[in-house]
């Protein structure tokens, strides 16, 4: 399955999450591109489309502040994509 993203979103063929990117070093040094979904359910198809980069730190599914998000750091197959993506915002 390969994954796009575009400018707002990220699709693997079947599934849409709409995102927003944000690229950077983190507070444990790394860089990565971040993607927030923009709402719970595309939290839930974010979750799908990257489950391996996917995090929700929140104890309940629906928390104000954390729909999901996904982390790609440097290094990955998909960075590079991402990065195009993200610095184009």
């Amino acid at each position: 399955m390969e994954i796009k993203f575009k400018k707002h979103y990220v699709t693997n063929g079947t599934e849409k999450a709409r995102v927003w990117y944000s690229a950077g070093i983190l507070n444990n040094g790394k860089t990565a591109i971040t993607l927030y979904a923009k709402s719970y359910e595309d939290g839930d198809k974010l979750q799908n489309i990257l489950p391996e980069t996917y995090e929700n730190d929140s104890d309940v599914r629906s928390d104000y502040m954390e729909k999901g998000r996904a982390r790609i750091y440097e290094g990955s197959p998909l960075y590079a994509a991402a990065l195009e993506i993200a610095q184009k915002g």
